[in-house]
């Protein structure tokens, strides 16, 4: 009779796949035992059909599994007479982290029922849905090992537990009223209110307050998103002034009211993680104005877990539910340091007991052309796991760059890409990196021999690398978005690289941001990249597109010419203050040069009269984005010159335009397209890469996928396309080198 071991590597924990191998194991007929360990999940079988059992783990897996590798041996040995899930093996090894799962409609329909004993119960969850990573502390994934572990399950849950028949069979976070976590609810000062916490927190947001409200990975801000007065009430606590907010729905159809979404949108709201999808919003509808200003698109999800649920589905208004942290600072995970932090912002604060281990804000995607653009890698998709083609002896720590911050480490068999961190520079933001990265680290049971970083000094993670013992190199930044690119999708060829975002650090200290590479896992070749333009008044050009507009003026008109131009960009200064930066533009005075994409979007939004002052990164695009019309496709026109694109002849036609703003929004994305076709079409045998976060621009993608997509055209889909997966591209540069 044939004996098998099996090591089975992928997303195989805390999915049910261990319950899963027991069922197909009965109905097999096959004995043997199945247990975690932190190399996979190993499995004993023997039996008559072992060989229909094994093809029935790669076919009939549960909904959120994933097997990378199945390594299949025969062997002889011990006799055994039933099949067993044996306790879990801690001890060194590549282990995939098993991802939090919103709510199962299975679960769903138990809190609906009066009958059921987790009726109406804020904790509800099985092996298909609820917290995973935020509770872990160590893997591999048992009760044990989670934030559940100081909560001993009561006879029925216990019954639930071990019964291979349940659903809740080996759920570790199983629990029910009578012995799960409890809810209270506190006011701003921390006092604890009596009486229902839900009708407390429904209360206040019907009164047009602000509170928050304990998430999976952390706390949500919350109120409600009609009311004008409130929402700019938020705003002005938080000091968030214009960046848009989140929203969410009770039902996806009091969704479809304010939102336009195709099938595709549909299924990734609806589906098992509910990440907040951008989309189309309808005009006219009562959602307030200050929720996303002057942006025709909107963050939305539904409730992914039942005290979500429990609250909606008493009111009768959609919400706000935007991060409870500083801005880009990391998420809030307790009570205590919201309070600490954010007891000017709420009223209330409807918390639990059962500690959150892991910070992990909401992921963030959007849809271009069926394909899903990732813009923040958060809930349900983080932390992101890679098998590796052929195994490395030595541990590699990736530490990305300082915005969207995220850590990659290379172990054995295994990349892995953690979740969104935040901006690094503050204390919180530098804290909570260390603190990844011990938490990575001690998972994983490492200590890495070489730390990768970016090419930027002054980065917080570059500082980290040069204040560590362990050997450290640094990776070019934009070189490393197409890396990134390349990490996804196992490429190990020749590839057609196209960086485009804000401004990145390059080996001779300038600054890059539009970049056109000939790119291998060895190196890079600069073949195009935009003429450089003057940032004038350095970091404050960033903040002040105008500033980088007035310096493409002085690219093609003489200074009498610009001060009399009509031009929106000329409109926003005094005339002296114009003489002022020509003068700092000629003498080159504070005026560091860049090829940067996404500044050159913000200069286009400043000639074209959409904006002359940031309030945060992007807000440039996001503002053009809402003008663009599919069937205006003519670019501007532009040079290029051994490989330098010169981009006055644009500069003039977008000033003939006299602020048209369709024409201009909708023809400069045409341009971007074209210069991306240019390079195309002198290297078509090359597979094309794109990376960076100007790839954010939703109208630039669905062009580019409609342009290119039925060839060799690699985009990001599973990890962020901007700043959040450089630590992924650093890792495959150091894995291969």
């Amino acid at each position: 009779m044939k004996q098998y071991s099996l090591t089975i590597q992928g997303l195989v924990q805390g999915v049910g796949f261990r319950p899963f191998v027991y069922r197909e194991a009965l109905a097999h007929g096959i004995r043997g035992w199945v247990k975690n360990t932190p190399q996979g999940v190993i499995i004993k079988a023997q039996g008559e059909h072992s060989e229909a059992f094994v093809n029935a783990l790669r076919t009939h897996l549960p909904p959120n599994a994933r097997i990378d590798s199945m390594e299949i041996s025969l062997l002889e040995g011990e006799v055994y007479t039933d099949f067993t899930i044996r306790e879990s093996v801690v001890g060194e090894g590549g282990v995939t982290i098993p991802l939090d799962r919103a709510l199962c409609p299975a679960c769903e329909a138990e809190m609906d029922d009066p009958h059921n004993r987790r009726y109406a119960y804020p904790f509800i969850n099985c092996t298909d849905c609820g917290p995973r990573y935020t509770i872990l502390h160590t893997p591999p994934y048992d009760r044990v090992r989670t934030s559940m572990n100081t909560f001993g399950m009561c006879l029925a849950c216990a019954s639930e537990y071990t019964d291979p028949t349940s659903r809740c069979y080996h759920a570790q976070p199983i629990s029910c009223p009578q012995c799960g976590p409890q809810l209270r609810f506190l006011n701003h000062q921390g006092n604890v209110l009596s009486g229902d916490p839900i009708d407390h927190a429904i209360t206040m947001l019907k009164e047009g307050k602000i509170i928050a409200l304990k998430g999976l990975g952390g706390f949500h801000l919350m109120c409600d998103a009609t009311n004008d007065e409130t929402v700019g009430e938020l705003r002005r606590r938080k000091h968030r002034k214009a960046k848009p907010l989140a929203v969410m729905f009770g039902s996806l159809e009091q969704l479809e009211t304010y939102v336009s979404i195709n099938e595709v949108e549909r299924n990734h709201i609806t589906g098992s993680i509910k990440p907040i999808v951008i989309v189309d919003a309808k005009a006219g509808t009562s959602l307030s104005p200050q929720i996303a200003p002057h942006i025709q698109r909107l963050g939305v999800f539904l409730p992914y877990t039942p005290l979500h649920r429990l609250l909606c589905e008493q009111i009768d208004f959609p919400l706000v539910a935007t991060s409870a942290n500083i801005s880009d600072e990391p998420i809030i995970v307790s009570s205590d340091a919201l309070l600490h932090s954010l007891s000017h912002v709420v009223e209330g604060i409807l918390d639990h007991n059962r500690p959150i281990v892991n910070a992990l804000d909401d992921a963030v995607i959007q849809i271009a052309e069926d394909r899903v653009v990732m813009l923040r890698l958060g809930r349900g998709f983080a932390p992101h796991t890679f098998p590796l083609a052929r195994s490395i002896t030595q541990s590699i720590l990736a530490l990305g760059a300082h915005q969207k911050s995220a850590i990659a480490l290379g172990d054995h068999t295994t990349m892995v890409l953690s979740g969104h961190i935040g901006d690094l520079g503050s204390i919180e933001a530098d804290g909570y990196f260390d603190q990844t990265i011990e938490t990575v680290l001690r998972w994983y049971q490492c200590t890495p021999c070489l730390l990768v970083h970016d090419l930027h000094p002054l980065y917080s993670s570059t500082r980290y690398a040069h204040h560590q013992p362990s050997d450290h190199y640094g990776v070019q930044h934009h070189y490393a978005h197409i890396l990134a690119c390349m990490a996804e999708y196992g490429l190990d060829e020749t590839v057609l690289g196209f960086a485009f975002d804000g401004t990145g650090y390059a080996a001779d200290g300038t600054l890059w941001g539009g970049e056109v590479m000939i790119a291998t896992l060895h190196g890079y070749e600069r073949i195009g990249h935009l003429k450089p333009f003057a940032l004038l008044g350095g970091e404050n050009a960033i903040k002040e597109p105008r500033r980088i507009a007035l310096s493409l003026l002085f690219e093609s008109y003489t200074l009498d010419e610009v001060i009399r131009l009509k031009s929106p960009t000329v409109e926003a200064f005094l005339p002296h203050e114009i003489r002022t930066l020509h003068h700092m533009w000629f003498k080159n005075i504070n005026a560091p040069r860049s090829s940067s994409m996404g500044r050159l979007f913000d200069a286009v939004a400043s000639l074209g009269g959409f904006i002359q002052t940031l309030e945060y990164e992007g807000q440039g695009g996001m503002m053009l984005e809402a003008f663009v019309k599919d069937s205006i496709t003519e670019p501007f026109a532009f040079e290029v010159n051994d490989g330098i694109i010169n981009l006055s002849p644009m500069v003039l036609e977008i000033i003939a335009l006299e602020g048209d703003k369709t024409q201009i929004a909708s023809r400069f994305i045409a341009t971007v397209v074209a210069m991306i076709a240019h390079f195309v079409h002198r290297y078509p045998h090359l597979p094309i890469v794109i990376g960076g976060g100007v790839f954010q621009n939703h109208a630039l993608m669905r062009r580019l996928y409609r342009r290119f997509g039925e060839g060799a055209f690699y985009a990001q889909q599973q990890t962020p396309i901007n700043d959040g997966s450089i630590a992924l591209g650093q890792l495959y540069y150091a894995i291969h080198n």
